[in-house]
């Protein structure tokens, strides 16, 4: 990292300065005590406690599918091709500089202006370790993003969002708030935040707000994901966006008849887009 990528980072803990320290960034307070060790062009931005390593090593065991989601044709015509041309619009419109990507995973599948700096976060070691299309890779949660306030140009979370999930419902409209407070702080203003995302039809959101948070307690690696309804994320971001935020969403159009897996850990179980019950959608944000 050079040195004016260094100043963009800040502590996770208190949000203080950092200062570098040969393989590691250590908190200027000294109070909170936070060392975030660089190992493999890795820079940790978590205590690694027992919760947070478990949580780690969940994402990394689905590694080598997430790794190869987007090769199938039916994949990528339905969750990244159009996604990827409106993130691309969006960056050209609005002359983004510096983007970070929430749940970057192992690989960049969209486009970005060459002189862009691409900051990726995730829970992930393996996928970072692997995806070199970023310039800085931080081992981090998006609740509490390690970033000074208003210095990043936009924010994508590309089917993410869905992944960010606690104990209990409750949890997950939580740490949905957090997420989308801490994108709203580090974003600049004239930013965008961009979400790529699934949204169940009633009848799946109806029986997952009512049986989740059950299956969820009877076994912890059980359910560890949450979908979100159009409606729930725009109430949500509503608490955290400025007045004057422009709100935009766009349901992807693909072919009924297009087949492709239900879900990336079950890539052999696959389904016409006729029977997928979810919305696949791009919502955007644009801050004034």
């Amino acid at each position: 990292m050079t040195p004016a990528l260094e100043t963009l980072l800040v502590c996770p803990k208190c949000l203080g300065a950092l200062a570098r320290r040969e393989d590691a960034f250590v908190c200027l307070w000294g109070r909170c005590g936070f060392r975030g060790v660089i190992a493999d062009g890795i820079i940790t931005m978590v205590p690694t406690t027992e919760a947070e390593m478990t949580a780690r090593s969940v994402f990394d065991d689905q590694f080598p599918v997430m790794m190869h989601s987007s090769d199938a044709p039916g994949s990528h015509m339905a969750f990244y091709a159009q996604q990827a041309a409106e993130f691309w619009r969006c960056l050209r419109w609005s002359g983004a500089r510096t983007v970070l990507d929430i749940g970057c995973g192992p690989k960049l599948r969209y486009d970005l202006p060459p002189e862009a700096v691409l900051i990726g976060i995730d829970l992930s070691y393996e996928s970072l370790r692997h995806n070199l299309d970023l310039d800085v890779r931080l081992f981090g949660s998006a609740t509490i993003l390690p970033l000074p306030a208003e210095s990043v140009d936009a924010v994508v979370c590309s089917y993410a969002l869905h992944h960010m999930v606690g104990q209990t419902v409750d949890e997950n409209h939580k740490l949905l708030r957090r997420t989308l407070s801490e994108c709203v702080r580090v974003l600049r203003p004239g930013g965008i935040l961009v979400v790529f995302e699934v949204t169940p039809w009633w009848p799946v959101w109806a029986l997952q707000r009512l049986a989740w948070t059950v299956l969820r307690g009877r076994r912890t690696e059980f359910l560890g994901v949450f979908f979100w309804r159009r409606r729930e994320l725009e109430i949500a971001a509503r608490w955290y966006m400025p007045v004057g935020t422009r709100f935009t969403y766009r349901a992807i159009r693909v072919s009924p008849f297009l087949v492709f897996p239900f879900a990336f850990t079950l890539p052999r179980l696959r389904l016409p887009r006729l029977l997928y019950p979810f919305e696949i959608a791009v919502y955007s944000w644009r801050m004034p």
